[in-house]
């Protein structure tokens, strides 16, 4: 591989008796699948034979390379005034690479030995065990404790014990202004129920936590008009690559109300061309199939056949610059969405992925469809989900309102 990035083959036979030479052909490999230039891999190339000559000064193998040897070294050439744009990540992809050639052991897991880190594992395996609860419902709560525990105990030891009801008071009071006040129930009304059961408090502070009330269908779905959907999808270039991946992508949302981890997690085997359908990875590991309409489809063959990159991922999105990776969260279709709206000159109130979504329902709404065949178009598993779509039915609603009572007055 090394004698295709070099017309002086004697450059490829230099870098192969580097110390870390054996294994240049097997990484210009990997970097090539993942996209990268030619000249950035030449680049990555002298930075590699430039870390081998550095471990060789110091006497280390390759097999001694850990994070903090390259950490090291990036300091190193910090210092000289020659560290390059790429050069972490490019070291990075390195030590992943020997990593799973086995020529380093994996990086060892950080464990975190202080007091509120091993509270916080004890925690999030309570959860996992006793409530059967994913690592994302762990992660909320522990966000919600740690600024609890923090406030209350300070830079000081954490003293459970000390916990007293007005604590609980005092934390409600702090962050009731603000939203996610019922996240900051829940999290409080778990953790004091763990407490008591572990023994790390001598009375169940969870019964002090007042429920906060949540009023169902408060809010109005915030929304697109079908114009303002069609200018959004025509601000999107479809002269250029990133362009019709972006309109791809703006479709699926538009057309078929996806959310936006839906479409993140889009593979290619979930397209069923002959049929005209495609599976939807939707929540709770439920999957579900959809037809594929005709402009969503057209817009997905153009972006397949000529912009998405030769990669090894089967997902259907993926960056178009290196390394050639599927999306990595749902908030790059969120960022997508927004950059649109900003385009288009629109400014809703709200901006991300999930404002198609609410449009499509409102569009279907206003041309008839019933709320048990919206709820059917979104997937929803519950009648009661879709039934905030009807405060957007002003006509409709206009009809069950009463006329408001007037008094009649005579001149006399």
């Amino acid at each position: 591989m090394l004698d295709q990035f070099f017309r002086d083959g004697a450059v490829a036979q230099r870098l192969r008796v580097n110390p870390l030479g054996s294994h240049l052909d097997s990484f210009v490999a990997v970097v090539s699948r993942l996209g990268y230039a030619r000249s950035t891999i030449r680049t990555q190339l002298w930075l590699l034979a430039d870390l081998g000559r550095w471990l060789r000064r110091r006497a280390l193998g390759i097999k001694a390379l850990r994070a903090r040897v390259t950490e090291d070294f990036i300091g190193r050439r910090r210092c000289a005034g020659r560290l390059g744009r790429g050069d972490a990540a490019t070291l990075r992809l390195f030590l992943d690479h020997l990593r799973a050639e086995d020529v380093i052991p994996p990086p060892p897991p950080l464990v975190d030995r202080s007091p509120l880190g091993r509270l916080k594992a004890r925690y999030e395996e309570y959860l996992r065990k006793e409530r059967g609860l994913s690592p994302a419902t762990g992660y909320r709560y522990w966000f919600v404790l740690r600024r609890f525990l923090g406030e209350r105990f300070g830079d000081g030891p954490i003293r459970l014990r000390d916990l007293r009801p007005d604590d609980v008071t005092h934390g409600l009071l702090r962050h009731a202004p603000r939203r996610g006040i019922q996240l900051y129930a829940s999290a409080l009304r778990s953790f004091f129920r763990f407490l008591f059961q572990e023994g790390d408090t001598d009375c169940d502070l969870s019964a002090v936590v007042p429920t906060v009330r949540r009023w169902r269908l408060v809010d109005v779905p915030k929304y697109l008009k079908a114009a303002e959907v069609e200018a959004l999808l025509a601000s999107c270039d479809r002269t250029s690559p990133v362009g019709r991946r972006n309109y791809a992508v703006l479709l699926m949302l538009a057309r078929l109300g996806l959310r936006a981890g839906e479409v993140v997690r889009l593979e290619l085997g979930d397209l069923d061309w002959r049929a005209g359908e495609l599976t939807v990875r939707g929540k709770g590991l439920v999957h579900d199939r959809l037809p594929l309409p005709q402009d969503v489809g057209a817009a997905l063959v153009a972006y397949l056949q000529a912009d998405r990159p030769t990669c090894t991922t089967r997902r259907v999105f993926v960056r178009m610059r290196a390394p050639h990776r599927g999306f990595n969260h749902p908030s790059t279709v969120s960022t997508i969405v927004c950059r649109a709206l900003e385009r288009a000159g629109l400014t809703p109130p709200i901006k991300g992925a999930h404002l198609l979504r609410h449009s499509l329902a409102t569009g279907l709404l206003r041309h008839g469809a019933s709320l048990a065949e919206i709820g059917e178009v979104l997937r929803h598993r519950a009648l009661n989900t879709t039934e905030i779509y009807a405060k957007v039915d002003l006509d409709g609603l206009r009809v069950l309102a009463r006329p408001w009572p007037t008094v009649e007055v005579r001149d006399e």
